[in-house]
């Protein structure tokens, strides 16, 4: 069984696949398009038969369409020397 929390929703699907298992979201929703995965069950650690389901959970990420602002030296925590 692959680990692939922290993978975006379509990379992680696309390794569960491979393993030769069957992506899908929570309570019988289809497999993830889009978020980070959060948890999956089972756990990467467990064993897996081959075409078992694999449940991803995905949360969304920050708002993509808002502009990016970087922080000040002091909010990054550089200080003048």
């Amino acid at each position: 069984m692959p680990d692939v929390i922290g993978l975006g929703a379509e990379n992680a699907c696309d390794i569960v696949r491979r393993a030769g298992l069957v992506p899908c979201g929570p309570e019988g929703e289809p497999e993830p398009v889009t978020g980070v995965v959060v948890a999956q069950a089972p756990v990467a650690t467990a064993g897996a038969e081959q075409g078992s389901e694999v449940v991803l959970w995905t949360q969304l990420g920050p708002d993509h369409s808002a502009e990016l602002v970087p922080p000040t030296p002091t909010e990054s925590g550089l200080q003048p020397a």
